[in-house]
């Protein structure tokens, strides 16, 4: 391939594949503002999600990053915020450190919380211990986290005892017990043969969710003015308005988009964060020739107009080896042509299996031109150069083993 074997960063298998992938990929990004990391679309690759962790953990430890969104809703973390908040038990005040009593008591509670917030795709073993670490972070207050989606996920315990509440409370007093019900309904999916899911069920939520949210104080200048419970209202609205297909309603990843901007307002000025989410959202534009997996600009094409250069953008594929989803069945990766983007970059400066991954920058990405790679889920070809800042190639990727939440 054109470009020298160092652009790619291609290291032997006896390194630590997930702490060197890390630390290339971190050194990288280390001076941006907004950093996505994504992951392939089937969300379910131990490696990558071990790199990715291993790379939040280097931002926040040596390059001062301060919060962790994902590509998760923002329902349930605002959840944990809240519980977080209320404290159980005596706080040191030592760095605010939580007292070891207090933090005995709450650890597995919030733990649980976070979990669910995050959602069951990264329910993984490989993730137990970061996913420690991440609470730690969050009780401590070092690191904030959220979510950026305004779609319910189905671990979602918090919207699902909260929201029906808030829209029952929220529309007028005629509509309170059909929306509350309608809602609940939803989150419960207790939906029959007489009583489905369908276009009708859809408009009733689209509307009673949108009177909800128009019916709660008109959003001030400064969000902090916006209660969680009206921003979560709002959140609804959009999802479902977006569900009845609705004229107007903002597509998902505008809707994330919009989400940054109001955490990257609310936090303290010039907090520096990362994304975790899927490659296909990541992505800075759709490709050159384009690639419109989505049909609509990608979360990171819209970031992309605001943040410019303090942006960065990170994919990770994999050459080959194994995946499942959620506890799903294992699957083997589909095979990629002998000229992919995975292949060409394992097999630069490289004897066979020694390398164990692969790091490619954006020069490194233009010296390849178009070429097909699976960074997208199907194999799709396209100068992706446009779409990223940098790819993690990992040559032999394994399923996660899952370990169901309660």
């Amino acid at each position: 391939m054109g470009g020298p074997a160092s652009s790619l960063g291609v290291h032997s298998a006896t390194d630590s594949l997930e702490e060197q992938a890390a630390a290339r990929v971190a050194a990288a990004v280390c001076g941006k503002r907004v950093v996505l990391l994504g992951e392939l679309p089937d969300h379910g690759h131990a490696r990558g999600f071990g790199v990715k962790a291993r790379v939040v953990e280097r931002l926040v430890a040596n390059c001062g990053f301060r919060a962790v969104l994902f590509e998760a809703g923002s329902y349930d973390f605002f959840g944990l915020e809240q519980a977080i908040a209320t404290p159980r038990g005596p706080v040191s005040a030592a760095a605010g450190a939580p007292h070891p009593w207090t933090w005995a008591g709450r650890a597995d509670s919030l733990q649980l919380v976070l979990d669910r917030a995050i959602g069951g795709f990264w329910w993984t073993r490989e993730l137990t211990e970061w996913r420690r670490w991440l609470l730690h972070g969050a009780v401590t207050g070092r690191v904030a986290v959220g979510g950026l989606d305004d779609q319910p996920s189905a671990t979602a315990a918090y919207a699902r005892a909260t929201m029906p509440r808030l829209v029952g409370a929220a529309v007028p007093p005629a509509r309170a017990a059909e929306c509350r019900e309608a809602v609940a309904r939803y989150f419960r999916w207790g939906y029959t043969e007489t009583l489905p899911y369908d276009s009708t069920e859809q408009a009733r939520l689209a509307d009673c969710s949108r009177l909800a949210a128009d019916r709660t104080p008109a959003a001030p200048t400064s969000v902090q003015g916006r209660t969680l419970d009206e921003i979560m209202l709002g959140d609804l609205a959009t999802y479902f308005a977006r569900e009845a297909r609705v004229a107007g309603a903002p597509d998902r990843d505008l809707s994330m988009a919009q989400r940054l901007a109001w955490w990257s307002a609310r936090l303290p000025r010039d907090t520096k964060i990362v994304v975790w989410t899927a490659t296909v959202h990541a992505a800075r534009g759709p490709g050159s020739p384009p690639v419109l997996t989505l049909g609509v600009p990608p979360l990171g094409a819209r970031l992309a107009e605001t943040w410019g250069d303090q942006l960065a953008v990170i994919g990770f594929t994999a050459l080959r080896g194994e995946w499942s989803r959620a506890g799903g069945p294992t699957q083997p990766l589909d095979p990629l042509p002998p000229h992919s983007l995975e292949a060409r970059a394992l097999a630069a400066g490289t004897a066979g299996d020694a390398a164990g991954w692969a790091f490619l920058d954006q020069a490194a990405l233009r010296s390849l031109g178009p070429v097909p790679s699976r960074l997208f889920g199907g194999v799709k070809t396209t100068d992706w150069s446009a779409a990223f800042d940098g790819v993690v190639v990992i040559r032999d990727e394994a399923a996660p083993t899952f370990e169901p939440r309660r």
